[in-house]
């Protein structure tokens, strides 16, 4: 019963997405594009090798980590940090921290439907037709498996990720600056454009082992079949062990700022 409680925000964020349908068909155009070239990008960068085979990836394998990076970046991209940042804003966090209601439950739930919406309108045309585009790859429920453990763990991290960057507001007031820079940073480390292996070696080993790598990368290599065995139960933990940094992170920050909210909107 008290999650029912909760469950209304996660509707709420959802029928707040069907009503921005502009929005929503411009963001998948954008992910459209995007997807389309990288992957004339990579086909002229593997043609130009003359190699079936570029940095231990196969034209089918990239194809299959391009369409796995657009899944997992549409399913952990919640929207906490704009929540809570125009909140913020408008001074409108302090009616809500009077609610009988946990802030950050609240917040969760919420995030969890932009999640479910992006999951549904991106990630799972995204993920069928990887599965098409890496049919030989073999192995697809394997992949699937993998994938969806590592973006479960990667969701997470996501979350806690994205609420520590909204409570910034608290610091900043106007945080439009800070989001750009954090949207450019993260999509370059996290893997989503460019494969972390891709990165000279010192940069691969130093950006596998940041929490930008676990939210995307990780998935990807997952469903590409570059994760198996030994090295899929290591990258795992490493996930665990960043969602559990995070949790801890986020709620010291939390406890930290929140005394310090200052009411702009009036």
């Amino acid at each position: 019963m008290k999650a029912a409680r909760y469950l209304r925000f996660t509707r709420n964020s959802v029928q707040t997405m069907l009503a921005y349908r502009a929005n929503v068909l411009f963001y998948i155009f954008g992910n459209i594009v995007q997807t389309l070239v990288l992957w004339y990008l990579w086909r002229a960068i593997f043609a130009g090798a003359g190699s079936g085979r570029v940095n231990g990836f196969t034209l089918g394998e990239m194809a299959a980590y391009l369409l796995a990076a657009v899944a997992a970046q549409s399913a952990i991209g919640g929207n906490a940090e704009d929540v809570i940042s125009e909140e913020i804003m408008e001074g409108s966090i302090a009616v809500n921290l009077a609610r009988p209601l946990d802030y950050r439950t609240r917040i969760f739930f919420g995030h969890l439907g932009a999640s479910l919406y992006n999951c549904v309108v991106v990630s799972l045309p995204a993920l069928a037709i990887g599965l098409v585009a890496s049919a030989e790859l073999g192995g697809a429920g394997v992949r699937l498996a993998a994938f969806a453990a590592s973006l479960i763990l990667g969701f997470a991290l996501h979350f806690f990720y994205k609420f520590m960057l909204g409570l910034t507001a608290i610091l900043t007031t106007n945080v439009w600056g800070v989001f750009n820079v954090e949207a450019v940073v993260s999509g370059f480390l996290s893997g989503a454009l460019v494969p972390l292996a891709f990165f000279p070696d010192w940069a691969r080993t130093v950006t596998g082992l940041l929490p930008f790598a676990s939210m995307v990368s990780a998935p990807a290599l997952a469903f590409a079949g570059k994760l198996t065995g030994a090295d899929l139960v290591r990258t795992l933990t490493v996930q665990g062990f960043w969602v559990v940094a995070l949790a801890l992170l986020s709620s010291w920050a939390w406890n930290s700022l929140v005394s310090r909210v200052s009411v702009n909107g009036g």
